[in-house]
């Protein structure tokens, strides 16, 4: 199972919440950070504002903000 890819910006505090909540619980996810060039054009690909991060795609999807993406890991992996 390819796991759900984080776009976030490392130094940013709204990202660690999630990148935390991740880590507390186990689940793996392929962190990407926007600052690089191609994770960020990626997020723009796919529909996404890197201003507005952090966002989670998975199986097709592309959710964001912190209680959006922390409901849908606990949906999916808790």
């Amino acid at each position: 199972m390819d796991k759900p890819i984080l776009y976030y910006w490392a130094p940013c505090e709204t990202c660690s919440v999630v990148v935390n909540f991740a880590n507390e619980h186990d689940i793996e996810l392929d962190k990407r950070d926007v600052e690089q060039e191609e994770p960020y054009q990626e997020l723009l690909e796919l529909g996404g504002n890197a201003d507005l991060i952090p966002y989670l795609y998975d199986d097709g999807q592309l959710v964001n903000g912190n209680d959006a993406v922390i409901e849908y890991l606990t949906r999916k992996f808790l």
